[in-house]
C-alpha cells in the first residue's frame, strides 16, 4: 500500500484510514451542517483519491505485481466505504443537523451536497435497525456475485463442436473439434447466411446466464424493497432528471409509436439493399445501415481514410477552442504511468491558467481491456485541479473508423465535464452526478461533430491534406431502427427492474413482439441474456436515449449544426457537475421545463428529415 501510493505522491492507505477515522469523529461532535458536510465531503475526497488511482492500475498497469496489490487495496477501501455508508451514527447526525437548520439559511450547494449524502446512507441502509442492515448488506453483496457472474457469461463465447456447427459457420471451426465462436467472428462478415447463424448461435437461450440474470434482478429488487422502494427503477431514479420509472415508461412508448413510420421506411430501405427473398433480421441491421451510409453519401469513405488518430486528437482541440475557450496542450510528465505508450495534456483556459490534465491511453496492447471508458483519477474542486484519463482500443496503425472517433468524442465529453467542474464539494464534482444528467455533455460532443457544419469547423484541414467532410448529418442517417433497438433495451431494463421474476423470457419475448415485431426474432434465443448494461446500467439505460433527446433540443435552441461557435451557456452547463439540481441546469440551458412530447419530437424529427430529403 505505501509503495504504490508513495510512488503515485499519494497518501498511504493507513494514513488514509487514520484521516477518514479521525474526520468522523469531528462530524459526531460538530455543531453545523456546513462543518459536517465539509468534513463528509473531506472523508470523500481522501478515499476516491486513492480508490479511483488503484481502479486504474488494477485495470492498466503493465506490471501484474503492480495492478495485484492495486486490487487488494481499491477491495480494502470499498470495505471500508461500505462500513462508512451504513453508519448509523454518522447518518443520524447530519440527519439531525439537516432538521435543526430548516428555518436557518444555508448555502445552497451546502443543502444539495447534504441530501445527496443522505440518500447514499439511506441507499447502504444506514437508516434501517440492525437486522434489516445486515440483511441489506448480504443482499448486496449477492448482487455483485451475480453481477460478475453474469458479466462474464455475456462476453464468454459459444461452444461450438464440428458435428453440431451450422454450415454457414463450418469455416470458422477449420479443423478444430470445438470450436469458440465471438460476436466478432460474424457480426460483420460480408455474407447474410453467416451473419444470421453467428447471431443465432451467440444469442441462444443459455440456463446459466438466466440464473445468474434472475438472481441479480432479484436480489436488487430485495435491497430496494428493504430500502423503502418499490422497486430497484425506483431506487435508481431518486435525484435523477426522469424523476420515476412512469416517466420513462411515458417517454419510451410515445418513442416506440413515433417512431413507427421511420423504422417502416428505413427497414424498406434496408431490405431492397439486401436483395434477398429473406426480410432483413436483426442480425443485418448495423451491415446494411452501415452500407447504405457510404452509398448515400459520397464523402463518407474519402472521409473514413483520411481519419486518424492524430487528426482526431486535433479535432477535439479545435472543439474545445471554438466552443469552451479552452486548449489542450501536449505536457512532458513523470510520475503516473502505468503504460510506456501513454501521452498527457494540460487542458488551459484561452484567457490562460491551468483547468485540469487529461491521460490518454488509446491503442491496444495484450491483455488490455476492451473497453473505451474515461477513468476520473482526481475530482476537481475549488482548491483541487482535476486530472482524468480516457482509454481506448485503437488500432496501433493509428487509422480509426468514424464510429471510433465518435467514442473518442463521446468519452472526452465526459472527460470535459470532470475537467470544467468547479464545485465546492468533490463528492458533486464533475460527472458525479446523475447518470441521464451525466451523459449530456458526453452525447453533445459526440452528436455534434456528426454535422457537415461542425465537422467542417473540427476536421477540416487537418490529416493528410484537407479533409472533405461527409454532406449529410451521420448521427441521422439510416439511424432509425437502431434507435428502435436502443429502445427496446432501455425498456426491457425497466421491465425487468421494476419485479421480482421467475423467467425473464416472459419479459423478453413480450418486449420483442411489441417493439421489435418487424422482426422474426426466433424463440430460441435470449438476446437480453447477453446485454451485459443490465448489470451496468440497471434501471438506467433509458438514460442514453433520454440524453440523446435533450442533447437534439440543446443543438437546436443554440443554433449549433451549422457551425461551432463560443457558448458560455454551455461552458458553465459543464462547469455545474452535480452541484445543483440536474432538471434545474438542463431547463436553464433549454431555457424552458421539460416536455416528454419535446423530447420525443427532439429525436424523430431529424430521422424525418433525414428520410425526406
Amino acid at each position: 500500500s505505501s509503495g504504490i501510493n508513495a510512488e503515485y505522491g499519494h497518501k498511504s492507505w493507513e494514513e488514509i484510514l487514520f484521516s477518514c477515522r479521525k474526520l468522523r469523529l469531528e462530524i459526531l461532535q460538530c455543531d453545523t451542517l456546513e462543518g459536517s458536510i465539509d468534513r463528509l465531503d473531506a472523508i470523500s475526497n481522501n478515499i476516491c483519491l486513492l480508490a479511483d488511482l488503484c481502479g486504474l492500475l488494477s485495470s492498466y498497469h503493465k506490471s501484474p505485481i503492480t495492478s495485484q496489490a492495486s486490487k487488494q487495496i481499491y477491495h480494502q477501501v470499498i470495505s471500508f466505504v461500505e462500513d462508512l455508508n451504513t453508519d448509523t451514527d454518522l447518518y443520524l447526525k447530519v440527519k439531525d443537523l439537516q432538521h435543526s437548520t430548516e428555518k436557518v439559511s444555508v448555502n445552497n450547494e451546502v443543502q444539495h451536497a447534504t441530501q445527496m449524502f443522505l440518500d447514499e446512507f439511506e441507499k447502504s441502509g444506514a437508516n434501517l435497525n440492525d437486522l434489516n442492515k445486515v440483511d441489506l448488506i448480504r443482499a448486496s453483496e449477492a448482487i455483485c456475485v451475480a453481477g460478475d457472474a453474469f458479466i462474464e457469461g455475456c462476453v464468454s463465447p459459444e461452444v461450438i463442436s464440428a458435428a453440431n456447427c451450422p454450415t454457414p459457420l463450418l469455416h470458422l471451426i477449420k479443423g478444430n473439434p470445438h470450436f469458440h465462436i465471438y460476436d466478432y467472428d460474424y457480426a460483420n462478415s460480408h455474407y447474410d447466411d453467416v451473419r444470421e447463424a453467428g447471431w443465432k448461435l451467440h444469442h441462444r437461450y443459455n440456463q446459466s446466464r438466466e440464473e445468474n440474470l434472475l438472481k441479480l434482478i432479484n436480489h436488487r429488487h430485495h435491497v430496494a424493497t428493504l430500502s423503502g422502494h418499490e422497486s430497484h427503477c425506483h431506487r435508481e431514479l431518486k435525484g435523477s432528471v426522469a424523476k420515476c420509472p412512469a416517466n420513462i415508461l411515458n417517454f419510451l412508448s410515445e418513442l416506440n409509436h413515433q417512431l413507427k413510420d421511420p423504422v417502416a421506411q428505413e427497414i424498406n430501405e434496408l431490405n431492397k439493399a439486401k436483395r434477398s427473398r429473406e426480410a432483413v433480421g436483426i442480425w443485418d441491421v448495423s451491415y446494411y445501415a452501415s452500407k447504405l451510409r457510404s452509398k448515400h453519401c459520397e464523402t463518407y469513405n474519402i472521409f473514413q481514410s483520411c481519419l486518424d488518430v492524430k487528426s482526431t486528437i486535433n479535432g477535439l482541440d479545435n472543439l474545445s477552442q471554438i466552443l469552451f475557450e479552452v486548449e489542450l496542450i501536449p505536457y512532458s510528465f513523470e510520475g503516473l504511468v502505468w503504460e510506456d505508450n501513454i501521452v498527457k495534456y494540460c487542458v488551459k483556459s484561452s484567457h490562460g491558467g491551468v483547468l485540469g490534465f487529461i491521460y490518454m491511453d488509446l491503442f491496444q496492447r495484450p491483455g488490455k481491456d476492451n473497453q473505451v471508458c474515461m477513468h476520473t483519477i482526481q475530482c476537481g474542486t475549488l482548491s483541487q485541479i482535476p486530472i482524468v484519463a480516457l482509454i481506448c482500443n485503437f488500432p496501433p496503425n493509428d487509422r480509426i473508423q468514424m464510429s471510433d472517433a465518435q467514442l473518442l468524442f463521446h468519452e472526452y465529453g465526459h472527460a470535459l465535464h470532470a475537467i470544467l467542474g468547479r464545485t465546492r464539494y468533490q463528492h458533486v464534482s464533475g460527472t458525479r452526478c446523475s447518470t441521464d444528467f451525466a451523459e449530456v455533455p458526453s452525447l453533445l460532443l459526440e452528436t455534434l461533430i456528426c454535422h457537415s457544419g461542425v465537422m467542417q469547423s473540427v476536421f477540416g484541414g487537418s490529416g493528410e491534406g484537407h479533409f472533405r467532410v461527409p454532406n449529410i448529418s451521420l448521427s441521422d442517417c439510416y439511424s432509425a431502427t437502431e434507435t428502435q433497438i436502443q429502445l427496446y433495451y432501455a425498456m426491457i431494463d425497466q421491465l425487468l427492474h421494476m419485479s421480482p421474476h421467475n423467467d425473464s423470457r416472459d419479459v423478453s419475448v413480450a418486449a420483442e413482439e411489441k417493439y421489435l415485431g418487424t422482426f422474426n426474432i426466433p424463440k430460441t434465443t435470449a438476446w437480453h441474456q447477453r446485454f451485459s448494461h443490465l448489470y451496468f446500467y440497471g434501471g438506467r439505460y433509458y438514460s442514453y436515449l433520454w440524453s440523446q433527446s435533450i442533447v437534439n433540443m440543446v443543438l437546436d435552441r443554440h443554433n449549433l449544426k451549422e457551425g461551432l461557435l463560443y457558448s458560455p451557456d454551455i461552458k458553465e452547463f459543464f462547469s455545474q457537475g452535480g452541484s445543483k439540481d440536474s432538471t434545474y441546469l438542463i431547463e436553464s440551458l433549454l431555457g424552458g421545463p421539460l416536455n416528454i412530447d419535446e423530447m420525443v419530437s427532439a429525436l424523430v424529427k431529424p430521422l424525418k428529415a433525414f428520410q425526406s430529403n
